[in-house]
């Protein structure tokens, strides 16, 4: 790709949907009765479809699709009503897919499974007319065999999971809390949500919510997010994620969602670890030789590369663990990509499904079990094909089961993934119903992406009880507007789902979605820094109340290239009188036995604040972080000789630090140190460059000028972005940038 936007229609990662729209329906002569076979040579045929004699199907003939061509059958059922319907088919050479569609509906890509013979493939809970109805499959990669299909009455089937809280057994108590609510609207209710653009893109980060406020008067309930871009050691930067899901989930009282395109070296023979390289080097396609079953092997490249990634997304999931905030997590997504062991267009999926299971687990495990993650609803996504299961984790792995959902999306050829779009909204019921009953009906099923978010009449009538749906966002490098193009959703299903019943929106969320009715409610955090570079965190926050006291942690950010640490100090806000302790904890290696905890304790005061002087003079160098535990904090009664579990929070850290020899603060873009950013500076990178006896950075100069791809040393890049400044197309708050974000300004 040539943008730094991700491209859901692209010829890696459109490919997701699957999910075609049929054309006209066309009649037969043959109308068969419920309760009985229905063989397909009966039925009308079209293009490079034939009637073959074939001894292994049950009438002595079968069908033969090749290259092009549709099957139409009409059929007649005594009521309307839910049924399903099964039809024995065989993939010719491997497994394929192709469009299907009853009565003019979609109901997603049949796939069909490799096979000599024919194999049933179940397409459940679908909506049918009393009388005459028409099932019709249209080529889309060809290649099968098809012999007959059977209709049975499914109109009792419900909607249920019967596991609803976090497999995580240390997940906090906001993300139980979070799992609840998912569990009280199943079924009943679908969950609106928007994915946010990457970086961005062309319109800004808040394009899809203001037209979604402006036209309907609601925010979607789920925020789209992704730590692809942030966490990738090729080439990632901070780019804000983790502030945004703070603002949403605290300040809006938004439910978080976040993905990871998570790109890898497309030349991982070459690349050397911890170099930083161009993001077109890179992708998070099946176009590299980065191997993902190497990637939980220790002391590999690439498990050194994927771990590096990890490292950085623990950091920001227990920022947001501290505040108290839960995310949907949705990693290693669409891995099965177009069906079986071979289809895949992400690198997590290209060596199959063994490969990525064990991904998945280890990535489970490395971000609970090592790192302490503990906000995380795991979300797995799951197709329909008769293969998907051989790609499920397991149930102890997996809390969710999403599915991306594009069926106004139409390829022409097996493996050929350049798309046409035809509006279709939809539901989808049988693909649905297929997944909830693929896993035993054991996860609640997500929208987890859309294209067309379908529509309430349609969702309701069809009993298509996805939990919430996430549309894409608008624009990207193929320019498609998912949200508010028409070919997916008019502006009138858009206004009839936000302002209906059916459809929770932000302001529809419960004020207790976390707490449960606690009365604890966190507020928004500042850092400062001094110019010793001590650090001072302050988190508005106060608590009270009887509870079940759970531990708490909090991450504690270290100032960068201490000469020593001195001590931290953290004030505390609960109950008055309480007992409180815990320990300021931190990681000297890679394994638990690696953990050093320094504990602490002591009695809050009349007003239930209590400050805490922590040694740290003995704490290692290096470190970028440690984690503040609270263990207990409870209120003793003498009368009674009983201790009362009693909630608080830390509100404020500081730490203090021996910072010196090392340089002020880096002020990005001016290198010659004037105080101001413009043109000479530029021009002094340049001249650097090109003569460095007689133009030179001092070592300040130098750390000022590299504000692309930070810490890759100074290029000719940089004085291009600093040149931006000049044309006010950024500012110097943009600093410092990665190359991709120059390439897009040098695009515009």
């Amino acid at each position: 790709m040539n943008s730094k936007f991700f491209n859901k229609a692209g010829a890696a990662v459109m490919a997701a949907a699957m999910l075609l729209n049929g054309s006209a329906v066309l009649n037969t002569s043959t109308v068969f009765a419920a309760g009985t076979k229905y063989e397909f040579e009966d039925a009308e045929i079209s293009g490079e479809v034939t009637v073959e004699n074939n001894a292994d199907a049950s009438g002595g003939k079968s069908l033969r699709m090749e290259n092009t061509g549709t099957i139409s059958v009409d059929f007649e059922v005594e009521k309307a009503g839910i049924y399903n319907i099964s039809i024995y088919c065989g993939g010719i050479g491997g497994a394929k897919q192709q469009n299907l569609t009853i009565n003019g509906v979609s109901q997603g890509a049949l796939g069909v499974p490799e096979s000599d013979g024919f194999e049933a493939v179940k397409v459940s809970s679908v909506k049918l007319n009393e009388g005459k109805n028409n099932l019709l499959i249209e080529k889309s990669w060809g290649w099968s065999n098809f012999d007959y299909m059977v209709i049975e009455d499914a109109s009792a089937t419900p909607i249920v999971a019967t596991q609803t809280t976090p497999v995580d057994p240390k997940a906090t108590a906001e993300t139980k809390n979070l799992m609840s609510y998912f569990a009280s609207v199943y079924g009943e209710h679908i969950i609106s949500g928007q994915q946010e653009i990457y970086s961005g893109g062309p319109h800004g980060l808040e394009q899809e919510f203001e037209y979604l406020e402006k036209l309907t008067g609601h925010m979607p309930a789920i925020r789209g997010f992704d730590y692809g871009n942030f966490c990738c050691p090729a080439f990632g930067s901070p780019d804000g994620s983790t502030d945004r899901i703070i603002d949403w989930v605290k300040n809006k009282n938004g439910i978080a969602t976040a993905s990871f395109h998570l790109n890898v070296p497309t030349d991982m023979s070459s690349y050397k670890i911890g170099d930083r390289i161009d993001w077109g080097q890179t992708t998070y396609t099946e176009k590299t030789d980065f191997s993902p079953s190497k990637a939980i092997v220790e002391g590999t490249k690439e498990n050194q590369y994927y771990m590096q990634a990890l490292k950085t997304l623990a950091a920001e999931f227990k920022k947001l663990e501290a505040e108290g905030i839960p995310v949907l997590w949705r990693p290693l997504h669409e891995a099965e990509g177009g069906g079986g062991e071979e289809s895949s267009w992400f690198w997590w999926g290209r060596e199959g499904s063994k490969a990525y299971k064990d991904l998945w687990i280890f990535t489970y495990k490395t971000m609970t079990e090592d790192f302490g993650c503990h906000n995380l609803i795991w979300e797995w996504n799951s197709y329909n094909f008769t293969t998907s299961a051989d790609w499920y984790p397991g149930d102890e792995y997996v809390d969710i089961i999403g599915y991306d959902k594009y069926n106004c999306t139409k390829y022409l050829a097996e493996n050929d993934w350049n798309a046409s779009y035809e509006h279709d909204d939809s539901a989808i019921s049988s693909t649905f119903y297929g997944i909830m009953e693929k896993y035993n009906n054991a996860k609640m099923v997500a929208m987890s992406e859309n294209d067309c978010f379908s529509t309430v009449e349609n969702l309701t009538s069809e009993r298509a009880g996805w939990l919430y749906f996430c549309t894409w966002y608008d624009g990207g490098s193929d320019n498609i507007n998912f949200l508010s193009n028409p070919l997916f959703n008019t502006e009138k299903d858009t206004i009839e789902m936000y302002q209906s019943d059916y459809c929770i929106t932000l302001d529809e969320l419960p004020a207790d979605l976390y707490s449960k009715g606690a009365v604890t409610k966190p507020q928004q955090s500042t850092t400062t820094t001094s110019g010793d570079g001590s650090t001072t965190t302050t988190t508005t926050t106060t608590a009270t109340g009887d509870f079940k006291f759970e531990v708490k942690s909090y991450d504690i950010e270290l100032p960068a290239n201490y000469l020593e640490l001195a001590e931290v100090v953290v004030e505390i806000e609960g109950a008055p009188t309480a007992s409180i302790g815990g320990a300021l904890g931190y990681s000297t290696g890679d394994t638990p036995d690696d953990w050093v905890n320094i504990e602490w304790k002591g009695n809050a005061d009349k007003d239930g604040k209590l400050t805490v002087t922590i040694d740290t003079s003995d704490m290692p160098k290096g470190l970028k972080n440690a984690e503040l535990q609270i263990w207990w904090s409870n209120v003793w009664n003498a009368a009674t000789e009983t201790a009362t579990d009693k909630d608080c929070e830390m509100v404020k850290y500081e730490v203090h630090a021996n910072m010196g020899g090392l340089l002020p603060p880096v002020v990005y873009g001016d290198a010659d140190e004037s105080g101001d950013v413009n043109i000479n500076d530029a021009v002094l990178i340049m001249q650097s460059i090109a003569n460095p006896d007689k133009y030179k950075l001092t070592e300040q100069g130098k750390a000022n000028a590299d504000v692309v791809d930070n810490g890759g040393g100074i290029t000719n890049a940089d004085a291009l972005a600093i040149q931006y400044i000049e044309s006010k197309t950024i500012t110097t708050a943009d600093f410092p940038l990665t190359s991709k974000e120059l390439d897009a300004l040098d695009g515009e």
